[in-house]
């Protein structure tokens, strides 16, 4: 009985649907003897959401006759129902209800096991233009299958988006007995929402892109719920949907497509290297995929034309016989002159890992000449005061390249000598000791020797003879008269009162500090 009560509550909803279905009342009509329909071709095996096709055929009619359709279906022991079509009503499961090809999307929630749909039977009633109208034949309901649920969706063949690459549009189903791959679009997506769509062989840039990818299942294969779909090795689960219209499935993937370009945190701009001895120049690129170290070289076109040009060099390299290199192709070059020369330039092409080349600023490398700077001290003051002398260095366009200081006892008060070797530049080189007033001296080093007298002493020693006397005063006078010119350490010595001109009250400072008054 329970059995018996289920059947008619899963008929009393076909009937329900077949109901809404109907467009015309059903009358009674007569059969025309000489006309024939006939049920042309039926899907035998149909599975649980795919399309039922029926087709109906006529025979024993004239050949220019036309004939419209209309298809109804039939419960056991109820009336037959014309189908309505889903063009004129957007609820219906039919299409093609008015032509001689039936067409049912067999949704799994509405044509389950338990439904009632296999004792549904289906006819067309069809009407010549001659003939009249007539019936085709009954057909059952065919018997429904369950597809096999797949729960992983994947493609082979499909490059992950990097900058600078065109995107894939071919991919192979990683099983092509579950599902065919249909085509792929890729979109920009900007503001959080999808942008246009990427012209064909048109590259990725930076940013985010979504991947819209269309498949099909093949017959007997259905997607599982929550089925998940991974594009690439290292890719997370993108969504799979399915079009409301057509019932295709499609995937939408997002990716952050990095910005690849290469670009330089460092570089250098010039160095001097020895004849005879490695020194070394270097840059440091971001997201880079190799280096390539360029010589700037003179060449002569065919037209004879003189011409300076950038040529890649390599380890061992014969472009130039003055250098020998190490490092070619690494961001850090090795050179080796192996001759003097007066200036050669170089630079490095770094090709970064979405394929764009940047190249670093010229390298400006001269020769390292070693020169003496040789100084010979005078001071006054206590001979047994330290003399403290500071040489700082720069370039000769004024860029500080470091120093050093050193200290020496001036015993005895005898002259004495300050010698080094360095690199040609421009030295400040500052003389200072206890009691007297530092100078200062502004040295050009080029690749001759240099020699000069250092002479620093006290305050009121006008002529820098370490004796403070009337010779001094006579000297101050002869300044003040204009008949001599003062330099500027001359000046710190005589400014006995500090107020940065040389007057009479400097005079009476000195004479004061002769008769030991001051």
């Amino acid at each position: 009985m329970k059995i018996k009560k289920k059947a008619m509550r899963i008929s009393s909803v076909v009937l329900c649907f077949l109901m809404l279905l109907t467009t015309l009342p059903i009358t009674a009509i007569t059969v025309n003897a000489a006309a024939q329909a006939y049920i042309k071709y039926i899907d035998t095996e149909v599975y649980i959401g795919d399309v039922l096709n029926i087709i109906v055929g006529v025979n024993g009619v004239s050949t220019d006759e036309t004939f419209t359709y209309q298809w109804q279906a039939k419960y056991p022991s109820l009336s037959w129902v014309n189908l309505s079509d889903k063009t004129t009503r957007p609820d219906s499961k039919f299409s093609g209800v008015f032509t001689d090809h039936l067409k049912f999307q067999t949704y799994a929630e509405l044509v389950g096991p338990d439904s009632g749909w296999k004792d549904v039977v289906f006819r067309c009633k069809v009407t010549g233009s001659k003939s009249g109208t007539f019936y085709s034949g009954k057909c059952n309901f065919p018997g429904l299958l369950e597809k096999t649920e797949i729960p992983t969706i994947g493609f082979l063949g499909l490059e992950k988006p990097e900058q600078r690459k065109i995107p894939s549009t071919t991919a192979t189903p990683i099983n092509s007995t579950y599902y065919s791959f249909d085509y792929i679009e890729w979109y920009e997506y900007k503001n959080n929402k999808v942008g246009r769509k990427l012209n064909d062989g048109e590259a990725f840039d930076s940013g985010m892109y979504c991947c819209q990818l269309y498949f099909n299942m093949n017959r007997g294969y259905a997607v599982a719920k929550n089925a998940v779909c991974g594009l690439y090795n290292d890719d997370g689960q993108a969504t799979i949907l399915q079009d409301e219209t057509t019932g295709q499935y499609y995937i939408w993937a997002y990716y952050v497509v990095a910005d690849k370009s290469p670009s330089f945190s460092h570089q250098f701009t010039e160095a001097e290297i020895m004849k005879g001895e490695e020194g070394t120049i270097s840059v440091t690129a971001n997201n880079a995929a190799s280096y390539q170290w360029q010589m700037k070289v003179r060449r002569r076109t065919p037209t004879g034309v003189t011409r300076t040009v950038w040529l890649n060099i390599s380890d061992n390299s014969s472009t130039s016989s003055t250098f020998s290199f190490k490092g070619t192709k690494t961001n850090a070059l090795t050179i080796r002159p192996n001759k003097d020369f007066g200036e050669a330039h170089f630079r490095c092409a770094v090709t970064g890992e979405n394929g764009d080349v940047i190249y670093s600023v010229s390298v400006k490398v001269t020769q390292e000449v070693k020169a003496r700077i040789t100084m010979n001290l005078k001071t006054g003051g206590s001979p047994d005061d330290t003399i403290t002398v500071k040489v700082d260095r720069y370039t000769f366009d004024g860029v500080y390249k470091g120093g050093f200081e050193d200290d020496m006892e001036n015993s005895n008060a005898k002259p004495l000598y300050l010698a080094f070797d360095t690199s040609p530049g421009k030295y400040v080189i500052t003389v200072s000791k206890p009691q007297c007033i530092a100078r200062v001296y502004e040295i050009y080093l080029y690749k001759d020797d240099i020699s000069f007298d250092v002479n620093i002493t006290v305050p009121y020693d006008v002529n820098m003879d370490g004796v403070i006397n009337v010779t001094d005063v006579t000297l101050l006078q002869i300044y003040i008269a204009g008949l001599e010119e003062v330099d500027d350490y001359t000046c710190k010595i005589a400014d006995t009162n500090g107020d940065g001109t040389i007057s009479i009250v400097d005079v009476t400072n000195i004479q004061n500090k002769i008769v030991n008054l001051l």
